[in-house]
């Protein structure tokens, strides 16, 4: 969990960072949402915090501040009131959005979009999150669910997603996918170093281990990398089709810009858009980088509160 302090330009004045532990439950994890709130908010001369926002891993009821699923965290907090919770500890207004669409609000406003009038936000990592910006804004669609990237489907009858089809481009492009497909493959005797890397512990094998051991000439690892990215790749190209956006902003911890992953999707996704002018889609890494999300989470609850 990240937690930030904006001042009135959007700046992040303080932060604090720490463990989910979402195996400990919704309850206990709340609790240690509304402490860290609490110790920022002492932080501010007189406590004047306009209002907190919350960018959640999956569905939510945008105006009722209560989670529909949230597939990535033990128990899936469907129908958990976080906002009504949080508010009623911190005595501030709260207000939920995705994650997704948080990370897109800041580059929007501050960020890698900012000026444009279309463009396509995704991020990568545990999952893949996107969304949209239409007309300079962040589009939500019905539920505030446009822009799920993640689950268009590239492989049909492929391995089940957390969202319960088969093939969608996440359990095939994310971070967990890299480091399990990498495995496989040492397992499975492929003439790799990625098990040296790792010092002879398969659970050691990550996605950056994988990033590092391609940038340094391991084949089998740089095939893993471009295998992901090419599915991803097949993603945007889909949504790209679908949107002509002006800029694809690609943020997260997996896809490092210009390495293996990046150039994968983005050579596919350009190799199969034939209906627009793709030359002049800009691909763009997120400015604000692992900070999007939480500055869009807290311009969100200010904007609402306002």
């Amino acid at each position: 969990m990240k937690l930030a302090l904006l001042d009135p330009e959007g700046r992040i004045a303080a932060h604090e960072r720490m463990p989910t532990a979402g195996f400990e439950g919704h309850r206990a994890v709340l609790a240690r949402m509304a402490e860290a709130v609490r110790r920022l908010v002492e932080q501010v001369p007189g406590g004047e915090v306009g209002g907190v926002g919350v960018g959640v891993p999956g569905m939510v009821e945008m105006a009722s501040g209560v989670t529909g699923d949230l597939p990535n965290l033990p128990g899936r907090w469907q129908g958990v009131a976080v906002g009504p919770e949080l508010a009623a500890a911190t005595g501030l207004p709260v207000h939920l959005i995705n994650d997704a669409r948080a990370f897109a609000l800041a580059e929007a406003r501050l960020g890698a979009a900012r000026g444009a009038e279309t463009a396509l936000c995704v991020t990568v990592g545990t999952g893949i999150g996107g969304a949209v910006i239409a007309f300079g804004r962040v589009l939500f669609g019905l539920g505030g669910a446009a822009g799920e990237v993640g689950h268009l489907i590239v492989q049909p009858g492929g391995v089940v997603c957390t969202c319960g089809n088969r093939g969608c481009v996440e359990p095939l492009a994310t971070g967990p996918a890299i480091a399990a497909e990498a495995v496989r493959r040492v397992v499975q005797g492929f003439s790799t170093r990625l098990f040296e890397r790792a010092e002879g512990d398969l659970d050691a094998i990550t996605p950056e281990l994988v990033d590092q051991a391609a940038e340094a000439g391991d084949a089998v690892a740089a095939e893993v990398l471009e295998d992901a990215g090419r599915w991803l790749g097949l993603a945007l190209a889909g949504a790209i089709a679908t949107l002509a956006p002006e800029v694809v902003v690609i943020g997260g911890g997996v896809a490092r810009p210009g390495g293996v992953y990046w150039r994968s999707a983005e050579a596919t996704a350009r190799g199969h858009v034939h209906v627009m002018a793709i030359d002049e889609v800009r691909f763009l890494p997120a400015a604000l980088g692992y900070d999007a999300g939480v500055v869009g989470a807290a311009l969100w609850g200010r904007g609402r509160a306002a």
